[in-house]
Parts: structure tokens; C-alpha cells; sequence
């Protein structure tokens, strides 16, 4: 199960740290890993700077509408702009939109502004996320450079990992563990606090890995299933592969914040280009 990010299993072996950057790639136990908009090994999670001909950079991410006027993304976009002493704007709508919360620890932010028109994303009911669930990982990419539009990449739920994540400084180290016949198998959360030590419990968390490549400034996108149900929050991404926050943490960030979501039960056959259709209309780029 993925629902609540705890699998069952039989033997364990051997941990293999994955640190997480831009590129794809060294093979064996070290996995390329996945950051959004920065190049830099072992760091993840940071929004891309949208360039400008003059001024200070710009940042952009990703949201979606959880309920009228109040917009998810990731805590670690809020940071960024917060510390270049900058609002939130969302592309094509007036005025600056305020932090109402944010969680660094899940790397949760929800803004609330302007009333946006479109219907809020409902929340997935299910309980299980099985691996293997087809899901669609919408956002808004960086395209050469510049601002790109929305951008829907289907895929499927892979794993759980367990990852320590720090969206202060943009570093995140996943770990996946082998048997002794070099075969992945599930890790318990006790395998997490075993390899990376009691003192890194508080930012250690489950992450979902998703087949489907994402890239700078899709960071703060949903991860929706075939209903159109929100199952994840897009933070990194690389060649293809997407992280993203899971839905039990979704829920229960919405729910300290006193927001009510919606929620519906998955759908038999997927209809992806309506699923994206609907989506679109809640889906935004947010920039500082």
C-alpha cells in the first residue's frame, strides 16, 4: 500500500542512499535523482528563477486550487520568495496573494488571495495507493528558460521512499534497500530512523516516486488520479522521474488549516485528456 506510505515485507538487506540532483544517473545502488530547477548535487526541491531583462530574478512554481481563493503549492516556493522579501503573484490574476500556513517539514504552503474562478480539485478518498496506480503530474515547466505552459505527464506510482528533505537549504537523500541478491524491497519507517539516525526523525518523511519525467517550475503541481482526484503535490522532478508529497500528508496539512477539501473515489477507466481538461482550469503558475 502507498496510502499511508507503510509496506509489509519479508527480508531486508542492504541500504543504498539516493542523493537527489538534476542529471540522471550513476547506476548501481546511487540513483540520479530529481530537483527542481537547480543543477547542483545532493540539493532538490528549489523553484526555478524565471529570467528577467531587468531587476532582480524571478521565481516561479506551481499550485492548484484546494477551495475558492485558497491555492496549494510547496512551502519551499514560499521560502524562496520570502527571503528575496517578495510576493506571491499568480500569472494572469491581480493582486498579491499571502501565506495563510506553510509546513517545511511536508514542504506544504497554502496561499489565499483573489477569489479564482474554476472548480477546486477534489482529494482522493482511497485509503491505498497500490504502486502501479496510473496517475497524471500536472505543472508548469520552464521552457528554455522562460515561463512554459501547463504541462500533463502521465505515469505511474513506483515506490514509496522514505526521504529527509530540508527545503530551507534544498537538500533531500532518499534510501532504498536491497536484498542480498540486489532485489529492491519495501523499507519500514524503523529502516529510516536506523540509517539515518534518531536526530533526523523530524525530517524524515515518505515521499511517492512516480514514473513521469517533471522539471523546473512544476514544483507545487498536482499529482491527480484517474477520477482527477489530488494523490500528490509535485516537489522535484528529473528525467523520468517525479517526487511529490504524498496524500496523507495532504490531508492532514489541509485539515490544521481548517480547510475542508472535497473528496471522491477513483474511477473504474481513466479518461485522461478530460481529467487534464478539468485540471487545467485549477491549475496555475505562481511566480515572486
Amino acid at each position: 500500500m502507498v496510502g499511508n506510505m507503510r509496506f509489509s515485507q519479508e527480508g531486508r538487506g542492504r541500504m543504498g542512499a539516493w542523493l537527489r540532483w538534476l542529471v540522471a544517473g550513476v547506476g548501481g545502488m546511487v540513483v540520479a535523482a530529481i530537483a527542481l530547477g537547480l543543477a547542483g548535487p545532493g540539493r532538490a526541491a528549489r523553484p526555478m528563477a524565471l529570467p528577467q531583462a531587468e531587476g532582480p530574478e524571478r521565481i516561479g512554481g506551481s499550485a492548484f486550487l484546494v477551495a475558492p481563493g485558497l491555492l496549494v503549492t510547496n512551502a519551499h516556493v514560499a521560502l524562496r520568495c520570502r527571503a528575496q522579501g517578495r510576493s506571491l503573484e499568480v500569472a494572469g490574476q491581480p493582486g498579491a496573494w499571502r501565506v495563510l500556513t506553510e509546513d517545511s517539514s511536508t514542504d506544504l504552503a497554502l496561499l489565499a488571495g483573489p477569489g479564482l474562478g474554476g472548480s477546486p480539485l477534489s482529494l482522493s478518498a482511497a485509503q491505498r495507493l497500490p504502486p502501479g496506480l496510473p496517475v497524471l503530474v500536472l505543472g508548469y515547466p520552464l521552457r528554455d528558460g522562460n515561463p512554459g505552459a501547463l504541462q500533463a505527464r502521465p505515469g505511474q506510482i513506483r515506490r514509496a521512499a522514505l526521504t529527509v528533505h530540508d527545503p530551507e537549504t534544498g537538500r533531500a537523500i532518499s534510501f532504498v534497500m536491497t536484498d542480498r541478491s540486489g532485489h529492491e524491497v519495501p523499507a519500514r519507517w524503523e529502516d529510516g530512523l536506523r540509517y539515518f539516525g534518531a536526530d533526523k526523525a523530524d525530517r524524515l518523511r515518505w515521499r511517492l516516486e512516480i514514473d513521469a519525467p517533471s522539471s523546473g517550475g512544476s514544483s507545487g503541481g498536482p499529482v491527480l488520479d484517474a477520477a482527477g482526484n489530488v494523490v500528490g503535490v509535485v516537489y522535484a522532478g528529473a528525467r523520468g522521474l517525479t517526487s511529490a508529497v504524498p496524500l496523507e500528508d495532504l490531508r492532514e496539512f489541509l485539515a490544521r488549516a481548517g480547510v475542508a477539501p472535497l473528496f471522491r473515489t477513483a474511477a473504474a477507466a481513466p479518461d485522461w485528456q478530460a481529467v487534464q481538461a478539468r485540471a487545467a482550469q485549477a491549475t496555475h503558475r505562481i511566480s515572486c
